[in-house]
């Protein structure tokens, strides 16, 4: 929405969100051990709160092999950390980042895991101060996941999927819902699982919020990067227009550092943030769209975002 014009339409809102390590919740990095002080989530508060994130994904899992979630989900360590984060920032909305990769830690078609899984997701919105959930439920295609071999085909696993998020909404019928998927434009090749345009109908009656990542597309050419933009835009006006739907959409920008082997499906030397922006400016005015189509962006990830790409992402949404 750099543009006046945007902002006269209402194409974009501020219903932004940002994946975010499990730092704060575990009481340190991940990767480093390294222990994080109050000052980190008071700072971690203020950048949301400048960039006008909405919805904090905090990574709270995965689900383990047996279903259940991490102890740290539940940690005092997590519960004191959601409580500042409200405290510096009352409007934010922390929905705990759960998931995994299915026939690895994740098994749709286990009753028992289904069961543990809905129980411990149950039991994370009873005990903790959180504002809902975000699914991030993954099927990975490209070569090195070799966990996917003679396993769940990706047809059972798109029913199971659908069935999982059903599931979940009978037993959470008040609690915001949101979920994660691959584009499905007709060029977009990811590298994990595409579900069909019908999936998404199914889904967008069940929940509240879906991020579509459009970084992992396998577009390597400027023209059908656009075009494929457009289309799942368009996809989008398609879903809203449902009389079933009770979901909000949000384009998820990539913004991490690249790994070589999967390089063939998200070069961000190419899609880049401020081509995607700039792409998304142009193709907005062409479909001349008088209300929102797209209700926020979808920030991968918090933690690799620079000061300049916050900056580029407000201009874009003229916020300052």
């Amino acid at each position: 929405m750099a543009l006046a014009l945007f902002l006269s339409r209402n194409l974009f809102s501020t219903e932004n969100s940002a994946w975010i390590k499990s730092t704060y919740f575990r009481g340190h990095d991940p990767i480093s051990l390294k222990p994080y002080s109050i000052k980190d989530v008071e700072r971690l508060a203020y950048r949301l709160k400048i960039n006008h994130i909405k919805y904090a994904y905090i990574f709270a899992g995965p689900y383990q092999n047996d279903g259940h979630l991490p102890a740290y989900a539940f940690s005092k360590k997590a519960k004191e950390s959601i409580i500042i984060l409200k405290k510096i920032y009352p409007q934010i909305k922390i929905l705990p980042w759960i998931g995994g990769v299915q026939n690895k830690t994740v098994y749709l078609e286990r009753e028992k895991w289904i069961n543990n899984a809905i129980t411990d997701t149950v039991k994370l919105l009873k005990e903790m101060p959180i504002d809902g959930i975000h699914l991030d439920l993954e099927y990975v295609l490209y070569p090195g996941a070799k966990f996917n071999h003679n396993r769940l085909s990706t047809k059972d696993y798109s029913l199971y999927w659908v069935k999982f998020h059903k599931q979940l909404r009978f037993s959470l019928p008040e609690a915001f819902i949101s979920s994660v998927v691959v584009s499905i434009a007709s060029g977009a090749k990811p590298w994990k699982h595409k579900h069909t345009l019908s999936e998404l109908k199914e889904l967008s009656s069940v929940v509240d919020q879906i991020s579509f990542m459009f970084y992992e597309t396998s577009l390597m050419d400027s023209k059908d990067y656009k075009d494929n933009l457009k289309e799942q835009i368009l996809l989008i006006k398609e879903l809203k227009s449902l009389a079933s739907n009770r979901s909000q959409y949000l384009i998820g920008l990539g913004i991490f550092d690249e790994e070589k082997n999967l390089k063939a499906y998200r070069d961000l030397g190419f899609q880049n943030l401020p081509l995607t922006l700039n792409l998304l400016k142009e193709v907005q005015n062409e479909i001349g769209q008088e209300k929102t189509v797209v209700d926020g962006f979808a920030i991968f990830s918090e933690w690799m975002t620079t000061e300049r790409e916050w900056k580029q992402l407000r201009n874009h949404l003229e916020l300052k």
